[in-house]
């Protein structure tokens, strides 16, 4: 990846703009922008890795070969876009190996402790949390762990959510969300009542 040059960087519409006129940087800059969120956002699914390289090349392939057509002013997010194709690609890839998606680990959460903590007791509490929540994100359905990733990890919209996962309107997104947080809060009120 090559570092951004620019103090302050043009946004992806303006890049997106560009790469339409036929300024090939312009679309450079828009992979090296993206390439890592979309990496993270495909491991999840527990692909192995030269699956996840294989599905990001694609799903750039197919950005850049259909830039002309994407619409700029639908409102939709130019990452979004990506994350839809990505999410296409990998549902293709494990329906054709006879499994729907899975959603991995949240991502080494416990690696690294959170700066607010900095004592090892501390520290020890918060991986005990993340490790809660791991757990009870792993009893959670595929798509409720989608969901919730997509959200809160991710931090997109209700209306990215409702395009990548392909829910028929913004109000089933809040709706399958709010229903996923809940049982998530379910899981962990039981993990805490068997401490």
């Amino acid at each position: 990846m090559r570092p951004s040059l620019d103090a302050d960087p043009p946004p992806d519409h303006e890049l997106v703009s560009r790469a339409q006129a036929g300024d090939a940087d312009a679309f450079s800059r828009l992979f090296d922008r993206h390439y890592l969120r979309l990496a993270r956002f495909v491991r999840q699914f527990g692909l192995e890795p030269s699956d996840v390289e294989d599905v990001l090349s694609e799903t750039f392939l197919r950005a850049f070969g259909k830039i002309s057509a994407f619409d700029l002013e639908s409102g939709t997010r130019y990452v979004s876009y990506l994350y839809a194709i990505a999410r296409n690609l990998v549902t293709d890839r494990l329906r054709r190996r006879g499994r729907m998606p899975e959603m991995a680990d949240i991502e080494a959460a416990d690696r690294e402790p959170d700066l607010r903590y900095p004592g090892p007791e501390e520290c020890a509490l918060l991986r005990d949390d993340i490790s809660r929540i791991r757990t009870a994100m792993e009893a959670l359905p595929s798509s409720d762990r989608e969901i919730i990733s997509l959200s809160y990890d991710r931090e997109l919209s209700c209306r990215e959510i409702q395009k990548i996962m392909g829910k028929p309107s913004v109000s089933a997104v809040t709706t399958h969300l709010s229903k996923a947080m809940k049982r998530l809060r379910q899981l962990l009120a039981q993990t805490e009542s068997t401490r």
